[in-house]
């Protein structure tokens, strides 16, 4: 089953979002752009009022690939305890040396989640580099969350070619980018690990505004109002992931 990420900014939102049963809580600053990071201690503050409940990410923030402080903000985030480090690929190739550090964090026990944008998007096939790496996931967003949304970027086609080849490589899936209630059923059906919200969980549709209960809990109902197949359990780069969902 697909499972539901639901970005926040805060312990009081993340209690929130907790208390609704998402499948992971992401922590993220959207004042600061598509990955905005929020501080470190802001993050591990929210990871221990969670208390291992569910699983936690964060990003690092909008950091171009040959930024040689990459390395550093990895570890710092890490270190907060989040279960998985969220990193952005804000070029249209990963270079060799962006690799190279990934990889090192990958050493250290540091689950990477690469974010991988929809507005330069080609084909996964492209990134065959990346896809061999130690990265434990791949996300697809959108960078500009004032534009268009991932469904208006990318066809269904191609973001099921997205997810299938991540899954043959043993990559956990996520689908993101200013996702609405309406596009829920088409991208479920397309199984990818999770689907990951901010916007259409907060007042007015506004990612930088407050998260309202009630809007998660009916994104989270359309979440769960899927056909449940017991696929038995997936191994993803050593981590068991029951019946295709993060849990």
């Amino acid at each position: 089953m697909t499972g539901m990420l639901a970005s926040v900014t805060s312990v009081e939102e993340a209690q929130v979002v907790l208390k609704a049963g998402v499948d992971i809580i992401d922590l993220k600053n959207p004042e600061q752009g598509a990955l905005g990071a929020l501080e470190t201690h802001v993050v591990g503050t929210v990871v221990k009022s969670i208390s291992g409940k569910t699983l936690t990410s964060a990003t690092v923030g909008d950091i171009e690939s040959s930024d040689p402080s990459l390395s550093k903000l990895i570890v710092n985030m890490a270190n907060t305890g989040v279960d998985y480090v969220k990193v952005g690929l804000f070029d249209d190739y990963a270079k060799e040396s962006f690799i190279e550090v990934l990889d090192q964090a990958a050493k250290n026990n540091i689950k990477i989640i690469v974010v991988l944008f929809a507005e330069n998007y080609t084909t996964l096939t492209l990134q065959d580099h990346l896809l061999k790496s130690e990265i434990s996931g791949l996300m697809l967003d959108t960078k500009n969350k004032t534009g268009e949304n991932l469904l208006s970027l990318i066809k269904c086609e191609e973001l099921d070619n997205f997810v299938r080849t991540a899954k043959k490589h043993g990559l956990i899936t996520g689908l993101a980018g200013s996702l609405r209630n309406e596009d829920i059923a088409s991208l479920l059906d397309i199984k990818p690990d999770y689907l990951g919200f901010r916007g259409a969980l907060c007042s007015e549709n506004d990612r930088v505004k407050s998260i309202e209960a009630k809007k998660i809990t009916k994104i989270r109902k359309a979440v769960t109002q899927q056909k449940i197949t017991n696929h038995g359990d997936v191994e993803y780069k050593g981590e068991a992931l029951n019946n295709d969902t993060m849990a």
